[in-house]
């Protein structure tokens, strides 16, 4: 795997097992990750297509290896639960098991970068994003544009209103399974024009092959 360039405006992250654990994984199942971030304070990492778990897992042996403190989102359920495909009461807050060392997981899980949000609030889950990294001095967010593994031909807003609330820089990110890597694809500034910047990605995803789909832009009338 290639260093990625790092400097003082980056979250750096030195983990001294968990880092050389990491680049050992990519490399015993051949996963990469190409080009560079960056030199900025706020960066979005906007990926896709986004088909699997595994896009998930990956990029977290990327992060390990990295050196760099990476930050994600994930349901509360995901930081205090066994999750299970199986609601409780119809809230997708509750989504899984309760345990009793769900606050140690939860600790953990945010010690690594994660973001818990909570889908029920009235806050809505851009605005709770926009909360918590206005907390950080320098971050860099790891997001799957897309949102659901079954979407495809389009892409959230998430990413747009994250960035020009925080005045982020956006790297649009191919998660490439047919070359096994991630690839950073270099710094885009977003304009005025939400539907101009969501289709400028969507043009960079078009026709990548991810684990169980291939992003696919829509074809214009």
């Amino acid at each position: 795997m290639k260093d990625i360039r790092i400097t003082e405006n980056h979250p750096v992250k030195k983990r001294l097992i968990l880092g050389p654990l990491g680049r050992l994984i990519l490399k015993l199942i051949n996963w990469n990750i190409v080009g560079d971030l960056p030199d900025s304070k706020k960066i979005i990492i906007a990926s896709a297509p986004h088909s699997s778990t595994f896009d998930s897992i990956y990029a977290f042996f990327v992060c390990l290896a990295s050196d760099l403190k990476f930050y994600f989102l994930g349901s509360i359920s995901m930081f205090t639960r066994i999750v299970i495909p199986i609601p409780f009461k119809k809230n997708p807050d509750k989504l899984g098991v309760p345990h009793p060392l769900g606050s140690i997981q939860k600790k953990i899980m945010i010690n690594f970068g994660g973001i818990p949000v909570w889908r029920t609030k009235s806050t809505g889950v851009t605005q709770q994003v926009i909360q918590e990294l206005n907390t950080k001095d320098k971050f860099i967010l790891y997001l799957t544009v897309e949102g659901e593994m079954n979407t495809n031909k389009t892409i959230k807003s998430g990413f747009y209103y994250i960035g020009k609330e925080l005045d982020a820089i956006i790297v649009p990110t191919k998660i490439d399974y047919k070359n096994r890597r991630f690839e950073l694809m270099g710094e885009y500034n977003l304009t005025d024009s939400l539907e101009n910047d969501k289709n400028a990605l969507m043009d960079i995803y078009h026709m990548v092959q991810g684990r169980n789909k291939t992003f696919l832009k829509p074809e214009k009338d």
